[in-house]
């Protein structure tokens, strides 16, 4: 069998932008033709197992023991700092620098996890999307909504690169 590839989304898409992870997970199902995961845990995958869409609200530990069974993984998620590109698509190591919120692991961290199971990494890339807004709705604001289409051609031509 091929490469085998694992994109995770993770984000409350009931939160606007924080949702941006589910609408590039949305727009890759319907260009490869599956159902888009809607519910936190779900995931669908290609016929031929090539490719695999995950969807959470956030990264968990636990799941770090799956992993290995790819040659890579693809994390997708908002981030609302100014200090970044608006657009963030980029190689992921594990780190084991811990964030400042008990509820919130980064993807470094959760390779970490892996490695300390003596799990093989997977090559490792995170995109990510500027939220602007994060109110009680499942449409994006303006902004994030242009961003959600640059980054879902950033992820396609990523993807055809390396199939």
């Amino acid at each position: 069998m091929g490469q085998k590839t694992l994109i995770i989304a993770y984000g409350n898409r009931d939160r606007e932008d924080d949702g941006a992870g589910w609408h590039i997970l949305n727009k890759l199902a319907d260009q490869v033709g599956l159902e888009t995961p809607q519910y936190p845990g779900e995931q669908v995958s290609t016929p031929d197992s090539s490719l695999t869409l995950l969807y959470l609200f956030q990264l968990l530990p636990e799941m770090a023991d799956d992993i290995s069974d790819y040659q890579e993984l693809i994390f997708i998620d908002a981030h609302n700092s100014p200090g970044l590109p608006e657009l963030v698509f980029e190689e992921v190591i594990p780190d084991q620098t811990h964030s400042a919120f008990t509820h919130h692991m980064s993807p470094g961290e959760f390779l970490a996890i892996a490695h300390v199971l003596g799990k093989k990494i997977p090559a490792a890339w995170m995109l990510s999307v500027r939220g602007y807004s994060f109110r009680f709705t499942q449409s994006l604001s303006t902004k994030t909504t242009g961003l959600v289409a640059q980054a879902f051609s950033r992820v396609l031509t990523h993807l055809t690169l390396t199939v």
